[in-house]
């Protein structure tokens, strides 16, 4: 017998080949094989989604608000008459869910907005609310206070159970006044079954050609040119040297343009979205990995790519600290400093033993504490547990 839950998420696939929330969709399915039976509720970004759709293993349902045909992550400043009505639209919306799929739990992805949402229906309903806070979400309230702490705060206290996906959001919360035996503290892990040091094509360290690779979303905030201002500065430093971005976003055409226009496109390959298999094999084709991201919860694909043997240059934040010590199994550089970025490649480059330290030790740390099936244990632990609270 399955137990139905309302996942209530601010991301998820909005249409075929849309990868927005990817793993809330791989965790409602996984989930079903522990017979939880999720109706995932959405808001509807786009005009080619559907409104509703029905699988074997959850249901998704969209609801409308004035959405500008744009991800929430793309808002900036935050739309207030936006989010309002999509908040307004979304607690309309989860109350009928979970009365007419007769859900026991909610369950909502990113306290902001869609734990607002989540606290609304289970104050209406008298279902548990289990919080995960990713990343976007708690650094909106850490950063900005005022109201939107506010807000972060009344959704955590709200909820019997939060899922912290780094110590950063842990320790944050425990700054609030959270009681720590409500916190659960474990990334979005990597997919084993997917990613993995057996991937990796070529074990020795001694590469001819240096090949760098980045997997972040096109998205302003990850300053994916940061990355290529670094390429720049190399200039002929590393004549054999080529740079591959995958993934898409709002900023793809403008990263493309910037490479024509200063002579990188025989340097910098653009490969769009792929599926997480081939995404595996060209991460085992790529000796560094590279994050120029400001801020993160926990970076499921700086895990990915220590699970298959890069060598990974990030920036200097607490999140990625958490995984990678300053030359031991990585580099780290200063957010924004593009000359330190340069410096660090032309390190990573050179230094074999590094490589070879960070190829042993990458996959080991990431088996040890940042597996997917090891994620899903905890949720199904959270679920069970807030059934009997």
């Amino acid at each position: 017998m399955t137990t139905p839950v309302c996942v209530i998420t601010n991301a998820y696939p909005d249409y075929e080949g849309s990868y927005h929330g990817i793993f809330v969709r791989r965790t409602v399915e996984d989930m079903a094989e522990r017979r939880w039976l999720s109706h995932v509720l959405a808001p509807r970004l786009f005009k080619q989604s559907e409104p509703f759709q029905e699988y074997p293993t959850h249901s998704v349902t969209r609801f409308p608000f004035p959405s500008a045909q744009k991800l929430l992550i793309e808002y900036d400043p935050v739309p207030v008459f936006r989010i309002s009505a999509l908040v307004a639209s979304g607690v309309f919306s989860a109350t009928r869910l979970v009365v007419s799929r007769g859900c026991r739990l909610i369950h909502a992805h990113w306290a902001l907005p869609a734990g607002l949402i989540g606290l609304a229906a289970s104050k209406l309903t008298g279902r548990k609310l289990i919080l995960t806070v990713h990343g976007s979400d708690w650094r909106l309230a850490h950063e900005r206070g005022g109201l939107p702490e506010f807000l972060f705060k009344r959704v955590a206290l709200g909820s019997v159970r939060i899922i912290c996906v780094s110590q950063s959001i842990t320790d944050y919360l425990l700054r609030l006044g959270l009681d720590e035996k409500r916190l659960v503290t474990f990334p979005m892990g990597v997919d084993e079954r997917i990613f993995g040091k057996s991937v990796r094509e070529q074990e020795s360290p001694g590469e001819k050609e240096l090949s760098v690779i980045s997997t972040r979303n096109h998205l302003p905030f990850y300053r994916l040119k940061d990355l290529l201002e670094a390429v720049l500065r190399l200039g002929e430093r590393i004549t054999d040297f080529k740079l591959t971005i995958a993934g898409q976003g709002s900023q793809s055409e403008e990263l493309k343009e910037f490479c024509s226009t200063r002579g990188l496109c025989d340097r910098v390959t653009f490969t769009g979205r792929m599926e997480p298999e081939r995404l595996a094999r060209l991460l085992g084709q790529h000796r560094i990995y590279v994050s120029t991201s400001p801020a993160e919860g926990s970076s499921v694909s700086l895990l990915e790519a220590m699970a298959c043997g890069c060598l990974p240059v990030v920036t200097d934040i607490p999140a990625n600290r958490e995984w990678i010590t300053h030359e031991s199994n990585g580099l780290l550089y200063p957010v924004g400093d593009t000359k330190a970025l340069a410096e660090q490649i032309l390190t990573a480059a050179r230094d074999d033993k590094l490589l070879q330290r960070a190829r042993d030790e990458g996959p080991r740390i990431v088996a040890r504490r940042g597996l997917w099936s090891r994620q899903i244990e905890i949720l199904d632990a959270c679920y069970r547990t807030a059934l009997q609270m």
